[in-house]
């Protein structure tokens, strides 16, 4: 890899995905090294990838130059089993290894843009009102009385995640003006979307299930 002896690169099932961070410096990547392993870990993080929700593994390695007189390094296999962490470049080595994430980011579709979860968080902080939070297919609402706001994410089982992350964030904040409804009833979800598109959303958006 160009431009660097010292690498943090992240892995998603034994795939590499990005790397982070390079420097020719040792001591510069112990450092940045250190700031990632004491990273507090996001509450909404990607856990599954496509319409066959295949489960997904993150891991976060820090590489050094291969020499013959190294300490191997050893991660548990699916099978829990000890095996030799190596590189597929043979001039590079796996020195550790760690459990990570990839944060997932949700749609703000009053904005027409990818946020965080704190962003999304500090959307509802300020809200005050007697407020509801539900779900409907792969969205989550904030509603405040005539007023609804639309976020959307990769697929049902997403939404209903995040709708719980919320659920426990707001309640352990004490915030008791906001009523949580996640199950509706068919007669409900009729009601939902004939409301919805009142409000000006598209009822082919509402219906869609993912947004891969």
């Amino acid at each position: 890899m160009k431009n660097g002896k010292y690498f943090i690169i992240l892995f998603c099932n034994k795939k590499r995905v990005k790397v982070f961070y390079k420097s020719m410096k040792k001591n510069l990547i112990y450092d940045i090294w250190h700031e990632f392993k004491t990273q507090k870990k996001p509450p909404y993080i990607k856990t599954r990838r496509g319409k066959r929700n295949v489960d997904l593994t993150y891991e976060l390695a820090l590489i050094f130059p291969y020499n013959r007189w190294i300490t191997k390094t050893y991660v548990r296999d699916s099978l829990g089993r000890n095996v030799e962490a190596i590189m597929e470049d043979e001039k590079l080595r796996i020195k550790e290894i760690i459990p990570y994430w990839e944060e997932e980011h949700i749609w703000d579709f009053e904005n027409n843009k990818k946020i965080r979860y704190h962003e999304l968080i500090n959307i509802l902080l300020p809200v005050e009102e007697i407020s509801q939070i539900f779900t409907l297919n792969n969205k989550l609402f904030l509603q405040i009385e005539g007023d609804v706001r639309m976020f959307g994410n990769k697929n049902i089982s997403d939404a209903e995640r995040l709708f719980e992350i919320v659920r426990g964030d707001l309640l352990n904040r004490k915030r008791g003006n906001f009523i949580f409804v996640k199950d509706v009833s068919t007669h409900q979800r009729k009601l939902l979307y004939e409301m919805l598109e009142s409000k000006g959303y598209k009822r082919t958006e509402l219906f869609r299930h993912y947004s891969y």
